[in-house]
């Protein structure tokens, strides 16, 4: 059973100035561990909000950083500019920033994890590898792609999905990446869905969509950030 949650606006102090963000949370009184999602090329739109919903309905503090700060576009060729332009170490750092500001919160455990989308699944994957403090990774088709050295440094476990059909993130580039973490020997799985393309977890996009595949990568999704957000020194709920 899905926990009651309330949602807000939320805002943190990042080391390049102020980030806005959207975060949901349940209303039982608890410490829950925290997610931090990276949004797709779109920003911050209804259906990031209707997925941070999700991830709090499952028991945790979910936060979805404003990494465009304020753009929001479904237009193809605007959010191809807005995620070609986007300063990838700015970003990086505003969902590395989110960690002590989560922690800092009264109703956050102390473990945060992080995961992302397409353009957010890339940057998702980057702050993993950068020494952000995050506990867990879980990456769907990040279009992103870390150089191998950067890969070398990912300082978590770390779950990954892909749609077989997908051209955006082909199967080339999912094979490289696996080829990497298995070379470094990083604790990882990768998970691939027959028949899914690129933002197959978007409902709002009919074309795209695949209700099973979606279902079951959510379901892994909250059964590995369960399984690695395990708060220490107690139970999860204090």
């Amino acid at each position: 059973m899905s926990e009651t949650i309330v949602s807000l606006h939320a805002m943190y102090k990042g080391k390049s100035g102020n980030v806005d963000g959207f975060l949901s949370r349940p209303v039982a009184e608890g410490r829950r561990p925290a997610v931090v999602i990276g949004h797709e090329w779109w920003g911050l739109d209804d259906w990031s909000r209707e997925f941070t919903r999700m991830v709090a309905a499952e028991g945790f503090v979910a936060l979805t950083p404003d990494l465009y700060h304020g753009k929001v576009t479904h237009d193809f060729e605007t959010a191809a500019r807005l995620k070609t332009a986007l300063d990838i170490n700015k970003a990086v750092q505003e969902l590395t920033d989110a960690v002590p500001y989560l922690k800092s919160l009264p109703f956050v455990s102390d473990k945060v994890g992080v995961m992302g989308f397409c353009m957010g699944g890339g940057l998702a994957l980057l702050a993993a590898c950068r020494g952000s403090g995050y506990n867990a990774a879980v990456i769907y088709h990040h279009s992103i792609y870390p150089d191998e050295s950067e890969v070398k440094d990912l300082s978590c476990p770390l779950q990954g999905h892909y749609g077989l059909a997908d051209t955006i993130t082909p199967a080339s580039e999912v094979k490289k990446f696996e080829s990497q973490l298995k070379q470094f020997n990083k604790t990882c799985e990768i998970y691939s869905y027959e028949g899914a393309g690129h933002g197959w977890l978007n409902p709002n996009s009919p074309q795209m969509y695949r209700p099973e595949a979606a279902k079951l990568s959510f379901q892994r999704t909250i059964e590995f950030f369960k399984k690695h957000l395990k708060q220490t020194g107690g139970s999860q709920y204090d």
